[in-house]
This record gives structure tokens, C-alpha cells and sequence, in this order.
């Protein structure tokens, strides 16, 4: 009985620890796929208003997705679940989207999405702060490295737009909304499928943007974009939304917050390369050293968790 016993928790072990890892791989695919939306905004604000990219960005993943779980979907959250999931999905899917196109008008996409690899460090705070996560003077000292890093990167202005800065403090309040929504959720999916968070979130978050449209007399369904500017704001939905989304919210439910969020730098490093190859933006030598800076500050701070998880 013993010997069984020992078995089935060495197997239940290994498909926690085989979880945790698609979880981590899930969780970089979908910030890659967010340092290409970067890119693809960028592109996309020389043709039209910020707030018709991120309205038809989430309108295209709220149909997609909301048709996909009407099929699926047999257990959908209370009435009181629904307003609070609506009210924090607004805020993230509608409200983030809106200051990311906005940011984008200002500074670069590889800028900004440097500015935004500060989420995982103000989620580790914020998960302390709320008992979800214990910090530890390792993880500080990893969070003041990869801090110093993104000022690196962005304390200089080679090859920044004038107002750089307006657009970078506006990522930062991305990075800030993204860190609340990450904590909040990591609850929120316990009880319910990351299909069903990311539909009660990304429809008032496209309702929001639409309003926000109106008010501002911007564009909403017919855009005045050309072929490549269609075919961007195409992935943006699809890619940039609907994958992107759904694999963020699967990974959140299957580790913890800020080992989510530490995938971020995934998202700088194809804003970097698209940047360049698509945009012709500039890579200065103090963006890859502050790059640099932000791996080495995640990699102290996850030191000690992946270390204990390995196995003597």
C-alpha cells in the first residue's frame, strides 16, 4: 500500500510539475504574439484612430470567442460573478487595449514594449501584498535589477519620437491594470475556464471601446485602412486576441501570477525584431543592454522557486 501510495504520488507530482511547464510555454506564446500586436499597432495608427484598433481588436475575439463557448460552455458564472468578472474584464481587455493605442501614437513599439516588462514586478508586489505571494529579499533584488534595466533602455532618446515619454508612462499604467488583472484572476480561475473568463471580460471590454469610439466620432466597422493596414488589424484580432488571450487565462489558472507574468519578455524581444525588420525602428545598444538587465533581474527572481522544484 505504501509502495502505491509512494507511485501515484510520484506520478501526480509529475503531471503537476508536466502542467506547470505547458503552462510556462503557453504563457510565452502568448506574450510573443503580444510583442508582435506592438508592432502591428504601430503600423496601424499611421491609418486610423487608436481607439478603432483596439475596438475591433477585441470585437473580432469577442465574436470568435463568444460563439465558440456557447457550444462548449455548460457551466456559466452567477449573475454577481458575471458583473464583478465584466467590470475587471472591462478594465483589462477594454481599458488596456485603449491606452496601448493610444501609447503606441507616442513612442515606439519596442520602446513600449520594454516599458511593459515591468508588469511581472509590480504583480510579484502586488500578489505580496494580498498574501497571494511571499517576496524575498532574492526577488527584490531581481525586481531592482530588471527595474534599472527598463531605465536603461528608456532613460536615453536616441531615436525616440519627441513625446516618448507620454507613451512610455502609458504602458506603464498598462503594466499596472495588466499586474491587477493577473492577481484577480488567478482566483477567478479556479472556479471557472479560462474561455469563459476571457468572453465575460472581452465583450464589456468591447462594449467600453465602442462607447469610447462614439464619444471621439472615430471609425468603428468601416475603418478607412489599406490591404496591409486590414490584414494587420486581421491578426491583430485573431492572433493578437483570440489565441493570445485564451493562453494567457489558461496559463494563469495552471501556475501562479507572477510566474505568468515573467514570460513577458517575450513581448520586447519580437517587438525588437519585428520593430526593426517591419518598421525600420532603431535598436540602440542601451535598449539590448537594459533588454539584458530585465532577463537577468526575472532570472534572480524565479531562481529560488525553479530550484526548489527540481527534484534531488
Amino acid at each position: 500500500m505504501v509502495l502505491i501510495g509512494f507511485l501515484v504520488s510520484q506520478n501526480t507530482s509529475s503531471s503537476v510539475g508536466n502542467l506547470a511547464v505547458l503552462a510556462a510555454l503557453a504563457a510565452c506564446l502568448s506574450t510573443a504574439l503580444g510583442g508582435t500586436a506592438f508592432v502591428a499597432i504601430r503600423f496601424l495608427v499611421s491609418e486610423t484612430e487608436p481607439v478603432t484598433i483596439a475596438f475591433l481588436r477585441n470585437f473580432v475575439a469577442a465574436v470568435v470567442l463568444t460563439g465558440v463557448a456557447l457550444v462548449v460552455i455548460r457551466r456559466w458564472p452567477t449573475p454577481r460573478e458575471f458583473l464583478v468578472m465584466g467590470a475587471m474584464g472591462a478594465l483589462f481587455f477594454g481599458g488596456l487595449q485603449f491606452i496601448f493605442s493610444n501609447a503606441l501614437t507616442f513612442t515606439t513599439s519596442s520602446r513600449g514594449a520594454l516599458a511593459y516588462t515591468t508588469a511581472p514586478f509590480m504583480t510579484l508586489l502586488i500578489a505580496a501584498a494580498f498574501g497571494v505571494e511571499k517576496p524575498t529579499r532574492q526577488k527584490l533584488f531581481g525586481i531592482v535589477i530588471a527595474t534599472l534595466g527598463v531605465v536603461v533602455a528608456l532613460g536615453q532618446n536616441a531615436g525616440a519620437p519627441p513625446d516618448a515619454w507620454i507613451g512610455d508612462s502609458l504602458i506603464l499604467v498598462g503594466a499596472l491594470i495588466t499586474a491587477v488583472y493577473g492577481v484577480w484572476s488567478n482566483r477567478a480561475l479556479q472556479r471557472h475556464s479560462p474561455l469563459v473568463a476571457v468572453v465575460t471580460g472581452v465583450v464589456p471590454g468591447s462594449f467600453l471601446l465602442f462607447l469610447f469610439a462614439l464619444a471621439t466620432d472615430a471609425p468603428t466597422f468601416a475603418p478607412d485602412l489599406s490591404p496591409v493596414g486590414w490584414a494587420a488589424m486581421a491578426y491583430l484580432g485573431i492572433g493578437a486576441a483570440v489565441i493570445s488571450y485564451t493562453l494567457w487565462l489558461w496559463a494563469l489558472r495552471h501556475t501562479t501570477p507572477t510566474l505568468v507574468a515573467v514570460a513577458l519578455p517575450m513581448n520586447p524581444l519580437m517587438a525588437l525584431l519585428w520593430g526593426a525588420v517591419l518598421l525600420g525602428e532603431e535598436v540602440t545598444v542601451e535598449m539590448l543592454a537594459g533588454f539584458a538587465l530585465v532577463i537577468i533581474g526575472i532570472a534572480i527572481t524565479n531562481w529560488r522557486r525553479r530550484s526548489k522544484a527540481t527534484p534531488v
